[in-house]
């Protein structure tokens, strides 16, 4: 079977989830779907797969999953794990959607979230756990989850998990399994370390790599905008004013925000429309319709309503809201960038999601080869210089519509030369005429103009007749202020997670880029230990081989991937565990996560603290998990 002209009846599919596939608009399977779904499909057989992210991943090994696993089960059939909690979410979500029935049931296990409704859902049955490694090993010391019947193991963002020290884990669960599971790995990269666990553990496997998705990244300028939410709206217009030509989609997280951006754009005088699942195939298509021929030139829409729409010269992908994953990421700004033309990806992020963005930009260096790049909010003057300018455009674009003055001239002569002129008048006079009087006399557009130029002179009548027919546009005054955010903490910002591991931010700041701060707390006293009296001997930071001190060993769930130091973790549990900076010894700073000693008590104190508040980076015993 060739890769070229699939379709996903080709794979032997049940009605069920072929009905499925075809509501979320898939027409044809994406290259690495091609290559993966024959073998998942198959009775057996280990699967690597290199492809990167945003090909389609998710559907080549959700398909195989919801067309085998379709009778109930008293322990779970398959079991998916990923880097975050976020992509947990999306994953289960897709293999939902791909169903098409009641089963295959799923369950999402992940880090930061109550555990209640995950062990109330795994003690009902379910058929797939999509899980983050943190919380699987939760569940499997709890004796909540069962791994001895599983048939599928599946590793999604494999070299992601790599990066964020999950290995070991990963490897622990794996051996939970039984010997003659199936494993497929999905990585956009394949270190070497992937490779050897593959080795010990599985066996021999086949090897599929997407060399079309290497051809098919977009030519896409990726930007961020820094903004509090009350200003995003002005941000969105400035964006689109400023534009030479702006055609775009723009990217809410649900329907009924779809619904009111589109309605706050038409209210200022843009040319937009929604597009989501709560509309009917009739309104679906008819607003395509307009949004193809640019009747409207701003579609705002959600991510599954998204999908399946290809349109052609897309100048602008907006991510009003920013995706919940890297994949749902590449998806969107892929839409723009094509055939040879560059396009441009715009994020509006917020103060606390300032964590999700840089580790975003990370991901998207590696796999497309750029990151994403902080961009300052556009200037009123700035905009109205592109205002200006497209105004003169449409102008001298009238003007041109409007024909040569001389073949106006030639068409009367010809008519009076037949004596079919309107008025009795010779060809001498029209040849002696001048082209002036002549356009006055068959045009009441010169009449018009001939009026305000005698009434107010020429510069005065162009004016005029600028404003009347470009006044709003041309209005400085209509853009509203905009509080221009740094990249530095802000207080009282609330952090993102960034991985299962724990939370990076909260009242601390949120933003642990170039090795700042943790902030400012409560009282506003910085963490540093230097501007509160303290010395370097204070805390001890050991990137090598750290000293075992007396106490107890505690892991924090931020590290130097956060941006932050062995100063911001001593800051952190001076607060936390209420003790003076001498006290926080051994500290060891990893790219995820740190490790440092407290005296029994005060570590005490440390796990209490940060237990009550969700958003507090996470404080634990060093031998324990979330």
């Amino acid at each position: 079977m060739t890769t070229t002209n699939l379709t996903f009846d080709d794979f032997g599919l049940s009605e069920r989830v072929l009905s499925a596939v075809k509501a979320k608009g898939f027409i044809a399977p994406s290259s690495i779907q091609a290559l993966a779904l024959p073998r998942l499909l198959a009775h057996e057989g280990h699967l690597i797969a290199k492809a990167r992210t945003g090909t389609g991943k998710t559907a080549a090994f959700g398909i195989p999953l919801v067309e085998r696993l379709t009778t109930p089960a008293q322990k779970p059939k398959a079991l998916i794990l990923t880097p975050t909690r976020e992509l947990a979410l999306q994953v289960a979500q897709e293999i939902k959607s791909l169903a098409g029935g009641p089963f295959p049931r799923i369950a999402a296990v992940y880090g930061g979230a109550s555990i209640g409704p995950q062990l109330r859902d795994l003690s009902r049955g379910v058929e797939i756990v999509v899980g983050t490694p943190g919380r699987v090993m939760d569940h499997l010391d709890r004796g909540s989850l069962d791994l001895s019947e599983v048939d599928w193991f599946i590793l999604d963002e494999a070299d992601e998990m790599l990066d964020m020290g999950f290995f070991e884990d990963v490897e622990t669960i794996l051996a939970k399994t039984k010997n003659d599971r199936r494993v497929a790995l999905f990585s956009a990269t394949m270190p070497e370390a992937i490779l050897s666990l593959v080795k010990r553990h599985i066996g021999n496997f086949d090897i599929v790599e997407d060399h079309a998705s290497l051809d098919e990244k977009p030519a896409v300028d990726q930007f961020y905008l820094l903004l509090r939410k009350e200003d995003k709206l002005e941000a969105l217009r400035r964006i689109i004013d400023g534009a030479d030509d702006f055609y775009g989609l723009v990217f809410c997280g649900t329907k009924a925000e779809t619904d009111e951006l589109a309605r706050r754009l038409v209210e200022n005088g843009y040319g937009a429309e929604a597009i989501h699942g709560d509309l009917s195939q009739e309104g679906r298509e008819r607003t395509l319709r307009r949004f193809r021929s640019r009747m409207t030139t701003i579609l705002v829409a959600t991510d599954v309503a998204a999908r399946g729409i290809d349109v052609e010269r897309l100048t602008h992908v907006i991510n009003w809201d920013l995706p919940n994953d890297r994949e749902t990421y590449v998806h969107r700004i892929g839409r723009t960038g094509r055939a040879g033309r560059r396009g441009i990806a715009i994020s509006f992020v917020l103060p606390a999601a300032r964590g999700r963005i840089t580790q975003l930009s990370r991901s998207m260096e590696k796999v497309l080869g750029s990151p994403i790049q902080k961009m300052p909010v556009p200037s009123v003057p700035t905009v109205m210089t592109a205002s200006q300018k497209r105004v003169i455009q449409k102008i001298l674009s009238a003007v041109q519509g409007m024909g040569d003055q001389s073949d106006i001239n030639q068409a009367d002569i010809n008519q009076a030369e037949l004596g079919q002129g309107e008025d009795a008048v010779q060809v001498d006079e029209l040849r002696a005429g001048s082209s002036a009087a002549l356009f006055a006399k068959h045009d009441p557009r010169a009449l018009v103009a001939d009026e305000l130029i005698k009434t107010l002179g020429e510069r005065r009548a162009i004016e005029a007749l600028v404003a009347a027919a470009y006044g709003n546009e041309l209005d400085p005054s209509r853009y509203g202020p905009i509080v221009e955010l740094q990249d530095r903490p802000l207080r009282g910002d609330r952090g993102d997670r960034s991985s299962d591991r724990g939370r990076a931010g909260s009242r601390f700041g949120g933003d642990f880029r170039d090795g700042r701060r943790f902030g400012e707390g409560r009282e506003g006293r910085s963490g540093s230990l230097r501007e509160r009296g303290g010395r370097d001997s204070d805390y001890r930071s050991s990137d090598g081989p750290h000293r075992r001190a007396a106490g107890d060993r505690v892991y924090i769930g931020v590290g130097r991937r956060h941006g932050v130091s062995a100063r911001d973790v001593a800051g952190l549990l001076m607060r936390a565990g209420g003790v003076p900076g001498r006290l926080v010894d051994a500290i060891e700073v990893r790219d995820y996560c740190a490790y440092a000693t407290l005296p029994a008590e005060a570590a005490r104190r440390a796990y209490n603290f940060a237990k009550q508040d969700p958003d507090h980076p996470t404080i634990k015993p060093a031998g324990g998990r979330n």
